[in-house]
């Protein structure tokens, strides 16, 4: 066997899936969901200071 197919095997074994919740997402749509959450948390945020003032 020579270097390049090992090197080539460990890559694969290497890329796992992405789990976002125990679901397996392509990167984009972990980005997508990650941003989503985060704008939710900050108009959250919002209220709640527009509260105490």
């Amino acid at each position: 066997m020579s270097f390049d197919e090992e090197h080539n095997e460990t890559e694969t074994k290497d890329k796992k899936p992405k789990t976002f919740f125990g679901l397996e997402l392509g990167d984009g749509a972990v980005y997508a969901v990650v941003i989503i959450l985060t704008l939710i948390f900050i108009r959250q945020v919002s209220v709640v200071v527009a509260a105490l003032n």
